[in-house]
This record gives C-alpha cells, structure tokens and sequence, in this order.
C-alpha cells in the first residue's frame, strides 16, 4: 500500500516530471536556451527593445529603461505610460544590471557553437 503513495506537496506546485534534456535536432541544452530566451524578452527595454543596458527605473511608474533611452525623458514623463518622470525618482537597478551581464555570459556559453551571427546584447 506504501508503494502507491504519491509525496505531499507543500507549497501547492504540482509534481512535473523533468524535462527531456535532448529534444530531437534541437540539441542537448535547447531547454536552458528555451528559458534564457524566455527570460531575454524580459529584460527588454520599453523604448528601443533592445536588451536592457544600463538599466533604470522610473520612480512613479516603475518602467524601466536603458539609462540613454529615457535621458531625453527625464523632468517631463515616461514614454510608455506618461507618468510625470523627475531626476530623483529614477533609480540606477544595479541588481537587474548584475542579471542582464550574468544573461550575456549564459548566452555565450550556451551558443558557443550556434550563435550564427546572432547576438541580441546592445
């Protein structure tokens, strides 16, 4: 009877089985590309949606930005939800800057072989 017992889950996540880490023709990492692709869309500026670079957070609104992106911005408001932006309400994200450097090196670890030109770091 033991034998049947499915483990309890606390945090309320169902149980997922791993995922296949070679799907065919698409190679041994295309999982950890998969997601890294995922996550690049995510640290996408909302001006020039290039990767983020240098990236800043407008205060009021909380969008953020390449620090060159919203320097022509800056004492009049956000270009994405008009949001009055005032120099003291933008932060320097350090923190999501430390991610986007950590990203690039993934990307070159995992493309090592494949990148074909494509690059989509500023």
């Amino acid at each position: 009877m033991q034998g049947n017992r499915q483990p309890r889950v606390r945090s309320g996540n169902q149980l997922h089985p791993a995922p296949a880490m070679k799907p065919a023709g698409r190679g041994a990492w295309a999982h950890s590309r998969a997601a890294l692709d995922r996550l690049e869309k995510l640290l996408r500026c909302s001006r020039c949606t290039n990767i983020l670079r240098e990236p800043v957070c407008l205060g009021g609104c909380e969008h953020i930005f390449c620090s060159n992106c919203v320097s022509d911005c800056i004492g009049s408001e956000c270009p994405v939800c008009y949001t009055p932006a005032w120099m003291q309400d933008v932060k320097i994200n350090r923190q999501l800057d430390s991610m986007i450097q950590l990203c690039s090196k993934l990307r070159n670890l995992l493309h090592d072989t494949d990148l074909s030109g494509r690059h989509p770091f500023c």
